[in-house]
């Protein structure tokens, strides 16, 4: 099978690829390996790259299966089923702030990857904030760009003593791994998908 893992810059989680392996999947070269790289195991294919360009590997039939975490799921997922909460890699996506996001009488502005989630999170509580769309948000705080950011908490734990103080103020979605799966490939692998899902809720229950 042909199947893409997400993970941005750093090669893919070891407890993640411990899974994989459990599951009986050809996962051991992954080991260390950066994306973006495409890689050939046991008569398939590996692909390291991000999450948007796995959704759309997945949506243009180039894949048959992709590892994702949910919030690019959350914000889209083309054509791809979500099969399998694999309960590694969580995280959560939140609402951090500086202090001028208490100003009143002023727009909230705020930097994220993840536009289309952040403005359905802010519409619930009746809002609409100036939502300016970044690969990096964390950075938009310091240019002045922005009063918050909606990114995963563990991408905003660096230590920039040029960035202010975030302060998380909401929880916007619990976030792990997800195994999905292109729509032709639900069809023409359905019981080769459907053995992988069952080995995988295996492997989980023996964790």
């Amino acid at each position: 099978m042909r199947i893409g893992i997400a993970c941005d810059g750093e090669p893919p989680p070891a407890e993640l690829l411990d899974l994989l392996e459990a599951a009986g999947l050809p996962a051991a070269s992954l080991r260390g390996q950066r994306p973006p790289a495409l890689l050939p195991a046991g008569g398939g294919v590996w692909l390291l790259a991000t999450g948007s360009d796995v959704l759309r590997a997945c949506d243009r039939g180039g894949l048959d299966l992709g590892v994702v975490g949910r919030d690019r799921l959350l914000e889209g997922r083309r054509g791809a089923a979500d099969l399998l909460d694999l309960r590694c890699c969580r995280d959560e996506l939140v609402y951090a702030a500086t202090a001028a996001a208490d100003r009143p009488g002023r727009r909230l502005r705020v930097a994220t990857r993840h536009p289309e989630t952040t403005l359905r999170h802010f519409a619930a509580a009746g809002l609409q904030p100036d939502i300016i769309t970044m690969d990096e948000p964390a950075l938009a705080p310091a240019l002045g760009l922005a009063d918050g950011v909606v990114e995963l908490g563990s991408r905003l734990a660096g230590d920039d003593p040029c960035a202010p103080a975030l302060e998380v103020r909401a929880v916007v979605a619990d976030c792990s791994a997800r195994l999905v799966a292109a729509r032709a490939a639900r069809v023409l692998r359905r019981g080769d998908i459907d053995a992988l899902v069952k080995r995988l809720r295996t492997a989980l229950e023996d964790r």
